[in-house]
């Protein structure tokens, strides 16, 4: 019904699909959305090193009460420490700690098993390109995103 509404432009069909992909994501079970979201702090700290918590908040597009429940959660369990600034004391960073990236990659290693299941009558060409485009279409996204965020504070 959705696709039949949207007619035949590919930018229109992309955000259906789009769309779709999301919902289908939201289906996953309540604990998986919580994992989901330490996946995130996780990798944002592993790919960008030691950050604020209200970093975090921004990229997240959480409130700071719900990033900085995860962020003691992720102290008590040991995947990220907690570190004071040097030049000034009220700051804290945050990173990720040698068990967080060995979570990270459990994490990375399941996903890849689920998306090896969901592409399996693939041929490697297909999986090539495809992930060739979405990686394309996620550099562009972040960053069209990433300017309008630019263009939001200037106003």
């Amino acid at each position: 019904m959705l696709a039949q509404a949207a007619g035949d432009c590919a930018s229109t069909q992309v955000a259906v699909e789009v769309i779709q992909l999301l919902m289908t994501a939201k289906r996953v079970g309540p604990g998986q959305h919580e994992q989901a979201t330490v996946s995130a702090m996780l990798s944002k700290l592993a790919l960008q090193g030691p950050m604020r918590s209200a970093d975090l908040s921004h990229f997240l597009q959480l409130d700071p009460s719900t990033v900085s429940r995860h962020i003691n959660s992720l102290v008590d369990s040991e995947f990220v420490a907690k570190t004071t600034d040097n030049h000034d004391r009220r700051v804290q960073w945050i990173q990720i700690t040698d068990s967080g990236r060995a979570r990270l990659q459990t994490r990375m290693n399941e996903r890849i098993t689920q998306l090896e299941k969901v592409t399996d009558s693939w041929s490697e060409a297909d999986r090539q390109l495809f992930s060739a485009l979405l990686s394309r279409f996620v550099t562009d996204f972040d960053r069209t995103i990433n300017e309008a965020d630019h263009e939001a504070e200037q106003a």
